[in-house]
């Protein structure tokens, strides 16, 4: 897995647009407003889903009569700020020999959040999460319904989140295959007008094709699901595919 230093990236993508020559180190200065340049762009990547890799599973423990956690840098959840909660699961008891792990499938849209008439409902373990997307202070906040009447209980989610949010030009970075080059790249067209550069039909195909091929190795395939009375040799009085009937 290639390492790069922040400040190692920045120079790559000076060069790419023809800020530096292959021999400049460039000027603290000129490495520092790359970096800028470099965290912004990944900052908007954290609102492209394809750009992150993978689900990151998490576990947090729940306080008897707690129904709200935020979740984000310096939260009750403390991470970062999550693309998407795609799925969760319940741990009842979290001090058992055994420690079971109960799916609870995707959380709630705002819809079903809130045709829950009694959201103080209390219970063993709550059934229900709902990620409210707010972003107040840098914040969202996990809501469970029903609220556990107990301490022992840990909730796990299986949450997106980029491996890198900022970057620092001392701080090595291992990246995964493909981030290098897209990263560089598009780092390249986005420090193009803060130089006056012109950019390059050659650096814009290869940017969208890095940045393409970092996306498409991020799909995960899924099984495609099909109703059991449409599968070839089913019985019963559902329709027959091969009759069309």
């Amino acid at each position: 897995m290639p390492s790069y230093a922040g400040s190692v990236l920045a120079r790559q993508a000076l060069r790419e647009v023809g800020v530096l020559d292959p021999v400049q180190a460039g000027h603290a200065e000129q490495i520092a407003d790359a970096i800028i340049v470099g965290t912004d762009l990944l900052d908007s990547w954290r609102t492209k889903r394809l750009t992150i890799s993978g689900v990151t599973r998490t576990v947090y423990s729940l306080t008897s009569g707690t129904q709200a956690y935020t979740i984000g840098s310096g939260g009750a959840f403390d991470q970062e700020w999550p693309e998407s909660i795609p799925h969760w699961s319940v741990i009842p008891d979290d001090d058992a020999t055994d420690v079971d792990e109960y799916p609870m499938g995707r959380p709630y849209t705002d819809d079903e959040w809130r045709v829950i008439r009694v959201k103080s409902d209390t219970a063993a373990y709550p059934t229900v999460l709902y990620f409210d997307r707010r972003f107040v202070a840098g914040l969202g906040t996990c809501l469970f319904w029903p609220v556990p009447d107990n301490g022992d209980v840990d909730v796990v989610l299986y949450n997106r989140v980029p491996a890198i949010v900022s970057l620092v030009a001392a701080t090595t970075y291992n990246l995964r295959p493909g981030m290098a080059r897209a990263l560089k790249l598009n780092w390249a067209i986005e420090l193009a007008d803060r130089y006056g550069k012109p950019v390059s039909a050659s650096l814009e195909r290869r940017a969208r094709e890095a940045l393409r091929s970092l996306e498409k190795s991020n799909i995960i395939p899924r099984e495609s699901s099909m109703r059991a009375e449409f599968a070839i040799g089913a019985t019963g009085s559902g329709f027959d595919i091969r009759r069309g009937s």
